[in-house]
Formats: structure tokens, C-alpha cells, sequence
């Protein structure tokens, strides 16, 4: 599921042939970003969290039928000159926060969690369902060595 349903809609000045499909001039369209997320056709089980599906040496990085992934099947910024304008930050603010993080704070899931039953990470902002897990977050011991 990603953080935004679907793009902005934009409103097409000329008519389009897009395959075997036509837009006119004057339609609106968006980009419904789950949809490319979910594609049965381009991911091997859409519906779990895999991250090894952008590790180039993982099954999981191809097609069901084993070919390479159209490269717009995963567009989560969109580009061009209606690229998300968060693209620039969160990509500077995660090489920073998360490294911070992690170097401070330990995140483990609960016992009790079977990590199967979280299909995949969500947030609250945006989506309409989130699922229930619980994880215990414990401060890091430091120590120093000054030389």
C-alpha cells in the first residue's frame, strides 16, 4: 500500500494514444499508485512486504514469469514536472534519520507478533488501514573511547 493513493490529476491539452487506449483532449487522469504497487503480472506476491524485491540478485527482483519489471511499475515520486515535491526531502532526511535511529535505539517486534500477519509497513497519515503490531524500542548502550 503506498503513502498516497493516487497522483494529481492532470488535465490532458492535446489528444493522447496511449496502447490501445485513447484520451481526449480536455480528460483528466491520475495515476493510481496502488494499482502499480499491486500488479500480480509485474510483482511475485504483491500483497507482502519484500524488500529483497530491489536486491538484483533476489527471485523476487523479477516478473512472476521471470523477466524484468516494467521500470514504471514502481514509481513511487512520479517524475517530470509533476515530481513530488517530498522526493528531495525525505531522500536527504532518511540517509539522516534513519542511520540515527538505529545507532541510538534497538526496534524489536514483540514475542507475541507473528511478523507473517503485517503484510507490509504502512502509515496512518494517509491510508485508510493500518494494521496492529507492536515493537519494543530500547536505548542503545553507548560508550566512548576518546583518544
Amino acid at each position: 500500500m503506498p503513502p498516497v493513493y493516487y497522483s494529481s490529476s492532470v488535465r490532458m491539452s492535446e489528444n493522447v494514444k496511449c496502447g490501445p487506449l485513447t484520451i481526449r483532449k480536455g480528460d483528466f487522469i491520475s495515476i493510481m499508485m496502488g494499482s502499480l504497487g499491486n500488479n500480480p503480472e509485474e510483482w511475485i506476491e504483491p500483497e507482502r512486504f519484500i524488500p529483497e524485491r530491489f536486491d538484483t540478485s533476489s527471485p523476487y527482483f523479477l516478473t512472476p514469469g521471470g523477466k524484468r519489471r516494467n521500470p514504471y511499475s514502481f514509481s513511487p515520486f512520479l517524475g517530470g514536472s509533476r515530481i513530488c515535491i517530498g522526493k528531495t526531502f525525505i531522500e536527504v532526511i532518511s540517509k539522516l534519520t534513519v542511520p540515527t535511529l538505529l545507532s541510538h535505539f534497538k526496534f524489536e517486534f514483540k514475542d507475541d507478533v507473528d511478523r507473517e500477519s503485517v503484510p507490509y509497513p504502512h502509515n496512518n497519515m494517509t491510508t485508510r488501514w493500518m494494521p496492529e503490531f507492536k515493537c519494543l524500542i530500547t536505548e542503545r548502550k553507548r560508550s566512548y573511547t576518546l583518544k
